[in-house]
């Protein structure tokens, strides 16, 4: 479950980085180049990472609330989850800087002007965090499907009413709900 909050805040905190920072800059002749404007992308622009991260929020509690094979169901919605966003991570780094661009070109990025000589850094964390929290969710899908048959289920005071035991019809009432 510790391992699934990590992977859960890396790839929420990642996803919210910038991935790619784009500068347009003019030529001007002899005088040098002048900077116009510059934006950033976050890997939530590319794809809603941090929504899908914290979808296994959703499904930490189902961990905790099924048995049998309704966890074995949610490790592998968690195996599933985690690798999506580590593969789809991986996808969205390795053409972040064209994207950037080609949003820059078209005039999609605010305080870029279209049409103007761009310069496109792409930081690293934020993608790495994205995989890494990927990879710490699939993890945790994998020990759920592992493991969880053997995990204990939630208490009777969190089962609906209709699947708690009733009380013995020979037990005397409680003084308190008499006449």
């Amino acid at each position: 479950m510790v391992a699934l909050l990590a992977g859960v805040m890396l790839a929420v905190t990642g996803a919210g980085q910038p991935w790619a920072r784009v500068g347009a800059a003019v030529e001007l002749p002899g005088i040098g180049a002048a900077r116009l404007g510059a934006a950033e992308l976050t890997g939530n622009d590319l794809v809603p990472f941090g929504g899908l991260a914290l979808f296994g929020l959703v499904l930490l509690v189902a961990v905790a609330a099924t048995r049998g094979r309704g966890r074995w169901a949610v490790g592998l919605a968690l195996l599933a989850v985690g690798a999506f966003l580590a593969v789809q991570a991986l996808v969205a780094a390795a053409g972040i800087a064209t994207e950037a661009a080609e949003r820059a070109r078209v005039g999609e990025l605010e305080g870029v002007p279209g049409g103007t000589a761009l310069r496109v850094e792409t930081p690293r964390a934020g993608p790495a965090m994205v995989v890494a929290g990927g990879l710490l969710l699939a993890a945790a899908g994998t020990e759920a499907l592992r493991r969880g048959r053997r995990w204990p289920a939630l208490g009777e005071a969190f089962r609906a009413p209709p699947d708690r035991p009733q009380p013995a019809a020979d037990q005397a009432e409680p003084p308190w709900e008499g006449d």
